[in-house]
């Protein structure tokens, strides 16, 4: 598939698992039917992140994904590298 005015979509999904390989599989299951359902392609990446122990309850202010990037680069190329523009994204100042 190529462009075709259609953007990359990274989407963050909820999963109760009882193990990171059941978290990964879950995913995988998922975003298949989830592309499939949007007739999109699936490009193979899936990431876990762990919220909880299980014994903590998900809620307003739960860090649900958390990513570092360790880019030499100003704070300003970094937001003009990642900001997929205002439609999607809100830059505080």
């Amino acid at each position: 598939m190529t462009w075709e005015n259609r953007p990359y979509e990274e989407r963050v999904v909820l999963f109760r698992a009882s193990s990171l390989d059941e978290a990964i599989e879950l995913a995988e299951r998922e975003s298949a039917d989830y592309a499939e359902d949007q007739d999109f392609e699936v490009l193979n990446m899936v990431q876990a992140y762990r919220i909880s122990d299980g014994d903590e309850e998900i809620g307003a202010g739960s860090e649900v994904f958390s990513k570092l990037h360790a880019l030499d680069i100003p704070a300003d190329a970094f937001l003009d590298r990642y900001d997929s523009g205002p439609a999607h994204t809100q830059i505080s100042e």
